[in-house]
C-alpha cells in the first residue's frame, strides 16, 4: 500500500509507485480484470471544459478527488483506467478532476501534457487522454499525428501546444502538485488529504471513502 507524499524526491516516489503497482500486480490485476470480465462500470459523465480541469463524474458531487498524473508515468495508465470505476461505486458522492504533473525526470512528459490541454481547449480533452493511453510514444511528431484521430483542428492544435500561455497552465498544476505535497504520480488529493503511488483499485476507493465529507 502507498504512503502519504513525503519529501523525498519524486525520482524516487516514481520508482516507489512503480514497484508498489509490481508488487501490488496480482492482486490487483486480479480483481480489476474479475470486473472488466462482466461488471465494468459504464462510463460516466466526462466533462471537458475549454478552460479549468477536465473532469469524471457529477459536476455537483459533494467530494472531489484530485488526480495528478503524468503521460510518461509507467503506473498512471493503471489508475486513469479505473476513474469510471470509481466515480460508479461512490455513486454520486465523487468527481475526479484530472491535473497534470508532468515530472522533469520524464523527458516528454511535459509535451504530453501541454498537447492533452491543447486538446482539452477544443473541448475534447478525454478523445485525446484516451490515444495518449494507448500511445507508446511521446515524442512532439507522434503528438501531432493524434489530433486527427482525435477529432481536433490540427493547425489550431499545434498553435495551442506552443502557446506560451498553455505551457504555464501546466506549469501551474505542476506547481499544484507541489504545494499539496503529492511529489510523485500518480497522485491523489482528496479533502486535503494525499497519497502517492497505486495498489489496486479497492485500495483508492478505500482511501477515499476513509476521506468523504
Amino acid at each position: 500500500m502507498s504512503r502519504p507524499a513525503s519529501a523525498a524526491p519524486a525520482s524516487v516516489l516514481c520508482l516507489a509507485a512503480a514497484l508498489l503497482a509490481g508488487a501490488a500486480v496480482q492482486a490487483g490485476e486480479a480483481e480489476d480484470t474479475a470486473k472488466a470480465d462482466g461488471s465494468a462500470a459504464a462510463r460516466a459523465e466526462r466533462h471537458s471544459p475549454r478552460q479549468g480541469y477536465p473532469s469524471v463524474g457529477p459536476a455537483g458531487a459533494k467530494n472531489t478527488l484530485i488526480f495528478f498524473t503524468d503521460y510518461q508515468c509507467p503506473v498512471c495508465p493503471r489508475a486513469a483506467r479505473e476513474l469510471d470505476r470509481l466515480v460508479a461505486d461512490l455513486n454520486g458522492a465523487l468527481r475526479i478532476e484530472l491535473h497534470h504533473n508532468p515530472l522533469a525526470m520524464h523527458h516528454f512528459a511535459y509535451d504530453a501534457a501541454a498537447a492533452a490541454k491543447a486538446a482539452q481547449w477544443q473541448g475534447r480533452f478525454w478523445e485525446y487522454h484516451e490515444l495518449l493511453l494507448k500511445s507508446t510514444r511521446l515524442d512532439r511528431d507522434s503528438l501531432m499525428a493524434l489530433a486527427g484521430p482525435a477529432g481536433l483542428d490540427r493547425e489550431k492544435f499545434q498553435r495551442d501546444f506552443d502557446d506560451p500561455v498553455l505551457r504555464k497552465q501546466v506549469t501551474a498544476e505542476a506547481k499544484e502538485a507541489l504545494d499539496a505535497n503529492a511529489l510523485g504520480t500518480p497522485g491523489f488529493l482528496i479533502n486535503g488529504h494525499v497519497e502517492v503511488g497505486w495498489a489496486s483499485t479497492a485500495w483508492l476507493e478505500q482511501v477515499i471513502r476513509q476521506n468523504l465529507r
